[in-house]
């Protein structure tokens, strides 16, 4: 931050920078958000082991959360942790290690997965697939039967499949009626209810899911009902109540727990948001609403730019628009001579904007 407490980029080269930037020597940074991501929404954990190369450069490892156990401590809340990988246990202090996770208020020392409360649901839908699949590949159902009095031999059937395939099979024989003088009774064979309902069951996993995670259906390639409308609708709603938040998050488990431990408390985390097409017509409707803030006088234009974080401006703390209307009482005189006085603003109305890119 600067004088004003305006938050200012770092520089390229500075180490925590070229940290994020390059995390390690395998691992590219959309790596370590993508494993991050997984491995909260799936385990409700994450964890960051935190190393030093030879030249004594921090590097950050993410670590499966189903193999790295917790070590508690009366004193301290946390001793360390310990990583079983495939060469064998390794020991982190507690200072070594980022542990990033969803509260859980069943258990102090492990994440909640997302994937608990649809746990059910869930099964339901992988066991509606596995039915589905097992009676697509197993059933030898008919579609009808044919009844008779008559007792047939293995020979009489033989010969009478023989003759159906020849008359009515192919696209040549399309609709063609079939007699069978010996047949009393036809029999359709369908499906159950219970054999349609997986279909129904597949459905409201997928809306269990949807409301879990915060994505809403339509990105979720049900697009049944979908529009343009809708859809972008949608788009914007997963960033604002989902990806906007989660972000926020880790930033603030960055800025807390990591950077304290690698010597910079003064520093802060953020994401940049900028790019996202989906957010940028949130970004129109506040240049609106402050504009309309500005008109009325309510607020003025430096109070408008300490909530971008931008400097102030030393014409910014009188009213962005001039009374252009006389006093009650006051002559019209009075209000040409007001008119005439040069305006505050250093080009007539125009609402001074500028964008700070904390990435």
């Amino acid at each position: 931050r600067d004088a004003q407490g305006i938050r200012l980029p770092v520089e390229q080269t500075h180490p925590m920078q070229r940290l994020f930037d390059r995390v390690n020597p395998w691992f590219t940074r959309g790596d370590l958000w993508r494993a991050t991501e997984i491995y909260l929404n799936l385990w409700g954990s994450a964890f960051w082991a935190l190393e030093r190369d030879d030249q004594g450069n921090w590097e950050i490892w993410p670590l499966r959360p189903d193999r790295v156990s917790i070590l508690p401590d009366k004193r301290q809340y946390i001793r360390g942790f310990v990583y079983y990988g495939r060469s064998g246990p390794v020991a982190y202090t507690a200072d070594e290690m980022l542990w990033i996770r969803y509260f859980n208020p069943l258990e102090e020392y492990a994440g909640l997965s997302p994937i608990a409360p649809a746990r059910m649901s869930i099964d339901m839908g992988q066991d509606g697939l596995k039915y589905n699949r097992n009676f697509l590949r197993n059933s030898a159902r008919p579609d009808f039967v044919l009844l008779t009095n008559e007792s047939m031999t293995d020979a009489e059937i033989e010969d009478f499949y023989n003759r159906w395939e020849s008359r009515y099979r192919g696209p040549a024989n399309p609709s063609r009626p079939a007699i069978a003088s010996f047949v009393r009774d036809i029999k359709t064979l369908g499906f159950s209810h219970r054999d349609m309902d997986f279909i129904q069951g597949l459905r409201w996993s997928l809306e269990d899911v949807s409301r879990v995670y915060g994505v809403p259906k339509t990105m979720l390639s049900d697009l049944e009902r979908a529009t343009f409308s809708n859809f972008n609708a949608a788009e914007r709603m997963f960033w604002r109540n989902t990806m906007v938040p989660e972000m926020g998050f880790l930033e603030e488990q960055i800025t807390r727990m990591l950077l304290p431990r690698l010597g910079y408390p003064e520093l802060s985390v953020s994401f940049d948001l900028q790019s996202i097409e989906a957010l940028r017509e949130d970004e129109a409707s506040r240049v609106t609403r402050e504009v309309q803030l500005l008109d009325r006088g309510v607020l003025t234009i430096n109070e408008v730019r300490r909530t971008r974080n931008l400097p102030d401006v030393p014409w910014g703390d009188t009213w962005a628009k001039a009374p252009s209307t006389p006093r009650r009482g006051g002559s019209a005189k009075e209000a040409a001579r007001s008119s005439e006085q040069p305006h505050p603003w250093p080009h007539g109305n125009g609402v001074a904007m500028g964008v700070v890119d904390y990435s």
